[in-house]
């Protein structure tokens, strides 16, 4: 039997300086990179030196009328519209293997726009990861209707920023992995989370638990792995 997996995803990365910090975790931590912001390629091209697997962290409208930065998709765009705006916020995200949302439990809850935007992601032969910000999310099963490889997050690691809370979340990461197999767990490049980290994952090896990157993962020739729908864990307030 496979030893249990984890995939981390660090993301929100590309406003602050103190995002840098991130480059000291495992190179197995992907980096998933707001378009357009300041550090966004530098810090793509720096982590994709050392091995590091870089995302796109698509920003998408959100119930909450949260504002969305750069380059985001929105209710109401049409096809072309959503394919223009995935093509130049890649642009500005070298070496990115894949997307993962940000925000978007407005957007992801819609079958036509997810659709053009995972037949946009196909072609150009990459993965998608749905945050899983809201459970009536459709972008998962959209993905998978095409086949494009696909996966959920099951938890957030820093949904309330205590060190006791973050602990609970990795364990609960941890025992979904040892009870399915494999789990993801998103994080952000919060100094405290950071920190949380550097200290906390050094531990799953001897746990028998084992990072690994997005290639790990969505790269085996057959891409069953893939295939095999992972329910996401509890849900955090809507994004």
């Amino acid at each position: 039997m496979a030893a249990p997996r984890i995939m981390l995803i660090m993301d929100d990365i590309g406003y602050r300086h103190t995002d840098r910090a991130a480059l000291a975790l495992p190179k197995e931590v992907i980096f998933s990179i707001l378009p357009a912001t300041p550090l966004a390629e530098e810090l793509a091209v720096e982590a994709s030196a050392q091995g590091r697997d870089v995302m796109l962290h698509l920003p998408m409208e959100a119930l909450n009328g949260q504002k969305l930065g750069p380059q985001a998709l929105q209710a109401g765009m049409f096809p072309n519209a959503i394919s223009e705006t995935f093509a130049r916020a890649m642009d500005t995200v070298p070496f990115a293997i894949g997307v993962n949302n940000h925000m978007g439990s407005m957007l992801t809850q819609q079958t036509e726009p997810m659709l053009a935007l995972m037949q946009e992601i196909k072609a150009r032969d990459l993965f998608f990861v749905d945050s899983r910000t809201t459970v009536n999310s459709v972008a998962e099963q959209v993905a998978r209707n095409i086949g494009l490889p696909v996966v959920s997050r099951n938890v957030f690691i820093d949904h309330t920023m205590t060190v006791e809370s973050m602990e609970k979340s990795l364990q609960r990461l941890v025992s979904l992995a040892k009870r399915r197999g494999f789990a993801v767990g998103i994080a952000h490049p919060h100094p405290m989370t950071v920190r949380f980290l550097l200290e906390s994952l050094p531990s799953l090896e001897q746990q028998g638990i084992y990072l690994v990157s997005a290639n790990q993962y969505f790269k085996p020739a057959s891409r069953m792995l893939a295939a095999e729908p992972q329910p996401a864990e509890s849900i955090s307030a809507p994004q």
